[in-house]
């Protein structure tokens, strides 16, 4: 939950453009986290790997 945090800072703290562009490149397999405002792509990325982070757990 804490690295949870950390992304979160980290990605408000990007503009626009590097967070399209940070998406685009870690996440090359999902187009849709890379699509909307920015507030929309961080909770997109946020879920995605909280779920990833769940699904691992189990």
């Amino acid at each position: 939950m804490e690295n949870l945090n950390l992304l979160k800072r980290k990605l408000d703290d990007m503009s626009v453009s590097e967070l399209y562009e940070y998406a685009k490149e870690t996440y090359p397999e999902n187009e849709e986290l890379w699509l909307g405002s920015k507030k929309i792509i961080i909770r997109k990325i946020l879920n995605f790997e909280r779920n990833r982070l769940n699904e691992e757990e189990a």
